[in-house]
């Protein structure tokens, strides 16, 4: 990439959104022989790195948008047709129990099984390989760090500048940001996608709308003995234990006979200033239950992210002028479901419908791009989310799984919309303190991300008043960031905040949770962050 580059159409985005998005476009531009140029760029090093979820997938979006994908005789297609879920539980945890829900109990949008339990990162090098197939350039390591806007909208984006020292002065192997600039740019970031937030305020976009909240994940893969009591073709969920009072829950996924994905998510909103969530997730795995089913497994993999939660009524409007807003970057998560993958393919996939007609009328105003709102609006994305669209909020302002997991039941008749609020307002002087002794430590889990910045590259977190460290303190007795960060960035050493900006996974937890908002965080270099393999 040099000068300023030109392309028909740029996906920002390498994920499952932005990759459906491509993968259809281009089929639809094949099918008629047109010669649009179709770009995706990604800030990870390689295919797939910064890629972490569940993944319980619903295989219907693929079948979708590759129908012959079944057919295809290559080691992640078998991987993926042996991975059909067929043994599916829900629990409830106490401290000490594990009681599983009758099947007649479990609504049937909790259900999993015919499912397929997969590695996302895995999933999204082979359909980066299906879109290079069809002509779709993939480019990786380059980082989106400006929208660039015309008269009329939306007219691409400018890459991060490379090659800077700490202090932010031109090496010798210094690269400029370059502009990309293109007729339509799809923001397919994922979630907390900062160009994507830049283009919905900007835009007005979000007028109308309540609040974005979102959830941590926090995962970690294990290496299981061949006789383990886990088994294949297995899911479990739970809720209650370890933190009844906070949204959210644990899984156990079975990758194959010997691996295993086990995760917690935990809505942000929580109330505890000094409550971790990767050492959560080591309460979590201690419970007799799951440290059972984990006996002898070895941990091999680790990372953390978020996900949207706000569901429909926190949707913007997902176009303007000369640019669109899929998957995650746009909300599409199905929080009822605990998936979005599904959503977020079948969201590129009628962006990529939507821009293909608008090749066809040469129109690329909002006017024109509004196709995508309304295929959206007739399809299965919005519908799923009009049928939880107050769901997550039956869990706000401190609700337990008591109250609200009766609630979520009628929230659907519940009428209008229930305001939520940002995830910061939740933290309060209140502290968990909980004895974190035991599984593994921050800085051992980090070490399994394969997070890894170059050393001389300037810090992309910074601190916008350092008073605000100082309010923290007084205000909540601790320094929340500390705690909540899953990968060990913020540390305090005889007051002083010390910043270790090369653990960062790139989940944006900080920017969001921070009590007094002084986080500032901003997309690094191209190349640097988490190397996620099998996430």
């Amino acid at each position: 990439m040099t000068g300023i580059n030109k392309v028909d159409v740029l996906i920002v985005g390498g994920g499952p959104a932005g990759l459906s998005a491509a993968i259809k476009l281009q089929q639809l531009l094949n099918a008629k022989g047109r010669p649009e140029r179709v770009a995706v760029i990604d800030k990870a090093e390689k295919a797939g790195q910064h890629i972490l979820s569940g993944l319980v997938f619903e295989p219907e979006a693929l079948t979708e948008l590759i129908p012959d994908w079944k057919e295809r005789k290559d080691p992640f297609v078998t991987k993926a047709l042996g991975s059909e879920v067929q043994i599916d539980d829900t629990l409830f945890l106490t401290k000490s129990r594990a009681i599983k829900l009758p099947a007649w109990i479990v609504p049937p949008y909790l259900r999993h099984r015919g499912d397929l339990a997969l590695s996302g990162a895995e999933m999204v090098r082979w359909l980066v390989t299906e879109a290079e197939s069809l002509g779709v350039r993939v480019y990786t390591g380059f980082a989106a760090v400006e929208v660039l806007y015309g008269e009329s909208g939306v007219r691409g984006v400018r890459l991060g500048d490379k090659g800077r020292d700490r202090e932010g002065h031109p090496q010798v192997n210094f690269v400029p940001g370059e502009a990309i600039e293109a007729k339509v740019t799809i923001f397919a970031e994922g979630s907390l996608g900062q160009l994507a937030e830049d283009v919905v305020q900007k835009m007005g976009l979000d007028r109308g709308r309540i609040h974005q909240i979102q959830s941590l994940g926090v995962k970690e893969v294990l290496k299981l003995p061949a006789d383990n009591a886990f088994g294949p073709n297995h899911v479990v969920h739970t809720f209650g234990f370890p933190l009844p009072d906070v949204f959210g829950g644990g899984t156990l996924y079975s990758l194959d006979k010997s691996t295993v994905a086990v995760a917690l998510v935990l809505a942000l909103d929580w109330k505890y200033a000094d409550l971790s969530p990767q050492q959560e997730l080591q309460v979590f795995k201690s419970h007799p239950y799951v440290a059972k089913m984990l006996e002898g497994g070895e941990v091999i993999a680790y990372g953390a992210k978020t996900l949207p939660e706000g569901g429909y009524f926190a949707l913007p409007q997902p176009y303007t002028g000369g640019a669109l807003v899929v998957g995650d970057a746009a909300g599409f998560t199905d929080v009822r479901k605990l998936k979005g993958w599904h959503n977020a393919m079948r969201s590129g996939m009628l962006a990529g419908q939507a821009v293909a007609e608008a090749i066809e009328q040469d129109d690329f105003s909002a006017g024109a791009l509004k196709r995508y709102g309304e295929l959206l609006e007739a399809g299965p994305v919005i519908a799923d989310l009009k049928r939880g669209r107050n769901y997550r909020q039956m869990f706000t302002k401190g609700r337990t799984v008591y109250l609200g997991a009766p609630l979520s039941l009628v929230q659907r008749f519940v009428p209008g919309r229930i305001k939520t609020e940002p995830d910061y307002l939740g933290t309060k002087r209140v502290l968990l303190e909980r004895d974190y002794r035991g599984g593994y430590d921050r800085l051992s889990d980090v070490a399994l991300s394969g997070t890894i910045h170059r050393e001389e590259e300037p810090s992309h977190i910074a601190i916008a008043d350092p008073d605000g460290c100082a309010a923290c303190l007084r205000d909540y007795g601790v320094h929340p960031c500390e705690y909540f960060c899953p990968a060990d960035v913020y540390r305090f050493e005889d007051g002083e905040l010390v910043l270790n900006p090369s653990n960062c996974v790139h989940c944006q937890t900080c920017r969001h949770k921070c009590p007094h908002q002084v986080i500032q965080w901003r997309v690094p270099e191209g190349g640097g962050g988490p190397k996620y393999k099998i996430m």
